[in-house]
């Protein structure tokens, strides 16, 4: 791929880290306080969607569905949850490179903003970010707003970005903003049924999406 973009959305999860063990952990707390009787084959597809909407499609009402999240959002945290996460092999090496290389290294994530910038400070990723648009409850829940707001705070086109993310919720908000994307296959995503025309590559590895994104940049 020779195009050159001059800035580099990341999603997190399922793209950065590998979030599912703890998010399975406060899942299972949570159902089990609003009486959800939820099968854990579906945890999986919860990873990357706004909880919100998870939340309300389960519960039937929208008050309560945000009442579920703040409650599963303070036990993520106060149980530690948070921490019962791992960076996908290779994914640093992609992101240091990426910023040496002159790109704007942004992430856009519908994790909530204070989240994912913990946890990003957790592993020493931030000195390779330049810009984290998160999750901000009322004010922007959806990918395409969480990257809107980003294209509007740094000031550029979508045009000059592409985005990474192994889901449809990434590859479609992309697509609503007019934007290229990277489908990263090791993540929650259901690739099968991804066939979106703004999909400009499938990378099944980290070291792969460094090959055919940076080699020609480096």
């Amino acid at each position: 791929m020779n195009k050159r973009y001059r800035v580099l959305f990341f999603d997190f999860d399922g793209t950065i880290c590998d979030t599912y063990e703890g998010i399975e952990q406060i899942l299972d707390l949570t159902f089990a306080h609003y009486g959800l009787d939820v099968d854990r084959a579906r945890y999986r597809s919860f990873v990357g969607p706004p909880l919100n909407e998870t939340f309300e499609q389960l519960i039937g009402d929208r008050e309560r569905a945000y009442e579920a999240v703040g409650y599963f959002r303070n036990l993520y945290v106060s149980e530690q949850a948070i921490y019962k996460t791992c960076l996908y092999d290779g994914i640093a090496e992609v992101l240091e490179r990426a910023h040496a290389s002159g790109y704007t290294v942004a992430v856009a994530t519908c994790k909530k903003q204070e989240e994912a910038e913990r946890l990003l400070e957790h592993f020493g990723l931030s000195e390779h970010i330049d810009f984290v648009s998160g999750l901000c409850y009322h004010v922007r829940e959806t990918k395409t707003q969480v990257l809107q707001y980003a294209l509007d705070a740094l000031g550029v086109s979508a045009s000059e970005c592409l985005m990474i993310g192994d889901t449809r919720y990434d590859v479609e908000g992309a697509a609503d903003v007019r934007m290229d994307c990277a489908l990263c296959l090791w993540g929650f995503g259901d690739y099968a049924a991804i066939r979106n025309s703004n999909v400009v590559m499938r990378v099944r590895s980290p070291r792969e999406l460094a090959e055919r994104l940076l080699a020609a940049t480096e």
